[in-house]
Parts: C-alpha cells; sequence; structure tokens
C-alpha cells in the first residue's frame, strides 16, 4: 500500500514560534576526521515542525507525552480540504461519520512554506470542537502551527478540545493528500513528562 508522509523535515531553516528555541543539527564527530562513527546531535523547541501537542501543553493538570493513548495515533483518518478560508466551520466537515472515521485532518494549503512563520492562521470556529466531538472524532490534525491564533495566549481552541477528548496534530504537511479516507500513523517520541513531541507522520492510503 502507498504511504504519503505528511511530515515537514526538520532543518536550521525550520521557523520556530517566536521567541521559541531554533532548530539545529550538527555533527559532533564525524569519521572523515578520524571518528569511528558519525554522531550528531540537535536542539529545538518542542512545537517545531509536525509535532503532536500533549495536554500538559496547555493544562497543568493534563497527561504528558508519554502517557497518551498510542490507539488514538493509529487508525482510520479522513483528511479534508478547506482553502481559502480563515474560519473552518462545521459546514467545512460535511459528510463527516466521526465514529467510521475519528481522525480528522484538514488541509487549508494556508502556511506551508515552513521557513517563514505565519503572523495570522485558520481557526476553527468556537462551536467547532464540541461539535467534531459529539460525531466521535478523537484526533485533528491541520496544516498549521496551532490552532489558536499566534497572538492569542488564551488558547481557547485548544482547551474546547480538550473538553470534547479530542487529541491535536499541527504543522501537517498535507500537500499530497487528497480529500478522502486512509490510515494514519502519526507517533511521538515517549519523552518523559514532556508537554509534546516532534511526530513523524504518514498516511497509508486504503
Amino acid at each position: 500500500m502507498k504511504l504519503i508522509d505528511i511530515t515537514h523535515p526538520l532543518c536550521d531553516a525550520t521557523a520556530p514560534w517566536p521567541g521559541d528555541t531554533q532548530f539545529h543539527f550538527e555533527f559532533v564527530c564525524r569519521m572523515a576526521t578520524g571518528a569511528s562513527a558519525n554522531v550528531g546531535k540537535f536542539t529545538s523547541g518542542i512545537h517545531s515542525g509536525t509535532h503532536m501537542d500533549a495536554p500538559l501543553h496547555y493544562n497543568d493538570a493534563g497527561l504528558p507525552i508519554d502517557q497518551i493513548d498510542l490507539d488514538v495515533l493509529l487508525g482510520t483518518a479522513r483528511v479534508f480540504l478547506a482553502p481559502d478560508t480563515m474560519t473552518l466551520t462545521c459546514d467545512h466537515f460535511a459528510g463527516l461519520d466521526g465514529h467510521a472515521t475519528p481522525r480528522v485532518l484538514v488541509r487549508t494549503n494556508h502556511c506551508d512554506d515552513k521557513t517563514k512563520f505565519p503572523a495570522r492562521i485558520p481557526l476553527l470556529a468556537p462551536d467547532v470542537p464540541a461539535w467534531l466531538g459529539e460525531q466521535g472524532v478523537k484526533l485533528i490534525g491541520l496544516d498549521l502551527p496551532s490552532v489558536d491564533q499566534i497572538d492569542d495566549p488564551s488558547m481557547q481552541i485548544h482547551h474546547r478540545l480538550e473538553a470534547a477528548n479530542i487529541i491535536i496534530l499541527e504543522n501537517l504537511d498535507l500537500r499530497a493528500a487528497a480529500p478522502g479516507v486512509y490510515e494514519l500513523i502519526a507517533l511521538p517520541l515517549k519523552i518523559a513528562g514532556a508537554e509534546g513531541s516532534p511526530i513523524r507522520a504518514v498516511l497509508r492510503a486504503r
């Protein structure tokens, strides 16, 4: 079966959240200079590139990334296309059967260039998180760096999604994913006590 990689590469050109840690990779040992192996290291903010938010990110009492139920991150997903809008409404999810496809991915095409951090991004309408939860949705992923506006410290959409028991994936690369139903595989690193993690996310065509 064909795999579609929906993960943006992490590199030194990846734009971090304003004020957050810039991603940087370097080799500390090279075989070319006499070492027995090539060995590298990297530094990064957790929310750079394609990543998952654990509830601890926006709730001090929320679960950290190493305690998230992995079953939510594996299984049937549906990709929706919602370009040319700054407000994602329930109408953008027309035809959704959240019990059959409890993982929802939204392709906005709004900020695919990850070397530039956007000033404004599309948002879910305030009533959408609860509505998605009522449909049986357990996970939402977007091709955006956040589910809340860049300059909004209240993180109300994060909290609304948590109240609906919906896990959040951000900064997906959905350009090669046509609208439709797939199998999602999106696993985080098991970082003890962390509020999120980079993920390698793929879709498997059905």
